[in-house]
């Protein structure tokens, strides 16, 4: 949407301007033509990881990256199964900035995304495993060392 308003603007704001000389339109095709690369991709992740005190934790990890603006935003929804008693969920959302980095560790190069919350928490990293699975990691993308899964996986939108 706010693609489509800034494109607006632009073309009503060269249309304002008009002067008589023919290659406006030229102009305005080849602004046209750069804001048509500019597109969004949206990845979310869902997974249960284990929870000290209840039977698990819901994690569902929007990523959403637009390409030609640098944009790197999150949203991190974290619900606590059965929290306030059986059937009982408690609820968090967080929102902010996303990084993609990228660590030595142990000799093997790692790639994760590094989540930075809007409220000042401490950020939060997912090693990526593969195209479709994100792992849960500290913040020198060591792994839990136990049989429980720290993983999410990329559903279907």
């Amino acid at each position: 949407m706010k693609k489509v308003f800034m494109l607006a603007t632009l073309v009503a704001a060269l249309a304002s301007c008009q002067s008589k000389q023919p290659n406006n339109v030229a102009e305005i095709d080849v602004i046209a033509t750069d804001l048509a690369g500019i597109e969004d991709i949206t990845e979310v992740y869902q997974g249960t990881l284990p929870a000290a005190d209840g039977p698990g934790i819901d994690y569902i990890l929007t990523l959403n990256e637009e390409i030609n603006w640098k944009d790197t935003l999150f949203t991190l929804d974290i619900i606590y199964i059965d929290a306030k008693g059986a059937g009982k969920n408690m609820s968090f959302s967080t929102k902010g900035k996303q990084q993609k980095i990228h660590k030595v560790v142990n000799n093997h190069p790692k790639k994760a995304v590094k989540l930075t919350p809007n409220t000042g928490e401490a950020p939060i990293y997912f090693l990526v495993v593969n195209d479709t699975t994100l792992r849960m990691v500290n913040d020198s993308l060591m792994e839990v060392t136990t049989d429980t899964s720290y993983d999410i996986v990329r559903v279907d939108k």
